[in-house]
């Protein structure tokens, strides 16, 4: 057996991290010059799964969460935010210095 490998059954630490071996199937040419570049599979796996779970974990946290959102983003566009609210106790309706006339 390869150093580094465990039999399909079996579960190895590396680090912090539990591992496990697993199969896949992967187009020979793309495997073929993976090898040739050095490409670490493992690594390169874990790293886009790592990417593609995350991003799906926030598409879904929008789409459960997505009215929630829109209300609040309403209720900022109609009323402004807290800051806004602030700046506008201490200097009135020209947060932004728009009337200034020295600009």
């Amino acid at each position: 057996m390869k150093k580094g490998f465990a039999d399909q059954s079996k579960v190895y630490e590396a680090g912090a991290r539990t591992k496990r071996a697993v199969n896949l199937s992967v187009d020979a040419e793309i495997l073929k010059v993976a090898k040739e570049m050095k490409i670490n599979l493992s690594q390169a796996l874990e790293e886009t799964l790592r990417k593609l779970t995350e991003e799906e974990r926030a598409r879904r946290f929008y789409e459960e969460n997505k009215a929630s959102i829109d209300a609040y983003n309403a209720l900022i566009e109609k009323h402004g935010t807290t800051s806004e609210a602030y700046l506008r106790e201490l200097y009135g309706d020209d947060i932004y210095g728009d009337d200034d006339p020295s600009v």
